[in-house]
């Protein structure tokens, strides 16, 4: 039974997780990559909505999302959004770091904070996408 709840809440997260990639805006994701405590996300103005809406902005977040794979997204959502304390495998840092690197990272952190279901908590979600980089930055 136990079994079954997590699978269920593994599936539930990744569908939440792709659906916020696909239909949310991303943040900050043009931020530098050398500099992850200058990534928090600004609000946006009403110019910036039809840049944040736009066919480019979905077309990178997917592409991102793609980069990070299923097994290692899933692995980082739970990480950041659920605070699970299993370690993060070095393939998934190694993945991080050299194949999705920063700007995805953080745009498809930020895709997920701009969620209702995630705002409210969205500095302690910077605070864990910030600690992940590190991390795995070492790690990789």
């Amino acid at each position: 039974m136990a079994s079954f709840c997590n699978v269920s809440i593994m599936a539930f997260l990744l569908l939440l997780a792709t659906g916020a990639f696909l239909a949310s805006p991303g943040l900050a994701f043009e931020a530098s990559e050398r500099d992850p405590a200058a990534l928090a996300p600004e609000s946006p103005s009403s110019d910036d909505e039809g840049i944040l809406s736009s066919p480019d902005v979905h077309s990178y977040l997917v592409h991102c999302r793609d980069k990070v794979g299923p097994k290692c997204g899933t692995l980082f959502v739970e990480k950041i959004f659920l605070g699970k304390s299993e370690e993060i495998p070095t393939s998934c840092c190694t993945r991080l770091v050299n194949v999705v690197g920063l700007s995805c990272h953080n745009a498809l952190t930020n895709a997920l904070i701009l969620r209702p279901e995630f705002s409210d908590k969205a500095h302690i979600y910077h605070k864990n996408r910030i600690h992940i980089w590190k991390y795995c930055e070492l790690q990789a």
